[in-house]
């Protein structure tokens, strides 16, 4: 059976790592990538409405806020729905506490501003967002990304309770 992968990511960051992890790692499935903070916005009917059947939603969200309400009532909400056809499964993949974070922990870097050579933080992520794919990996590439340190750390706090599912999205024979 197939089905059909449906990304939510925290920011245009996190649209392009899920697109270089999936498109040109193939560390894992593929899919639609929309950017949608489950986080602070609440998922309506409307932005399901009219999906087909074996959908997978998939939420990529940062753990550096103390207010986990929408998302609770996001994920109960996605999960109602599995009991119909339209949605399969909903995995989570908790950001301890943001994308930088994770990208120190899985790249030979000290700080983010590093992996692009970027002057601020702010300037990173315009950076990491104007890169092609391509050379997205070949950077992570050069700075000895390890895809087993992403997004591996347990949450704590009020996240702890959100159990990162990544297993289930991985693509057994990758490179």
């Amino acid at each position: 059976m197939d089905f059909i992968y449906q990304y939510y990511v925290e920011g245009e960051n996190e649209k392009k790592l899920v697109e270089v992890l999936s498109k040109e790692y193939k560390y894992i499935k593929a899919g639609k990538v929309e950017v949608f903070n489950v986080v602070e916005k609440s998922i309506k009917n409307t932005r399901i409405r009219n999906f087909k059947e074996n959908h997978v939603i998939i939420l990529v969200f940062d753990t550096d806020t103390n207010n986990t309400k929408t998302l609770e009532a996001n994920i109960e909400y996605l999960k109602r729905l599995v009991k119909s056809k339209k949605i399969k499964d909903v995995i989570l993949i908790p950001q301890v506490h943001n994308i930088e974070d994770e990208l120190v922990r899985s790249c030979n870097i000290n700080n983010i501003k590093d992996l692009l050579k970027s002057k601020s933080k702010k300037e990173f992520k315009t950076d990491f967002n104007k890169a092609t794919n391509q050379r997205i990996r070949c950077i992570l590439k050069d700075k000895d990304f390890n895809f087993k340190k992403l997004w591996r750390t347990e949450p704590v706090g009020v996240f702890s309770g959100f159990k990162c599912e990544l297993s289930k999205l991985e693509n057994k024979n990758f490179q």
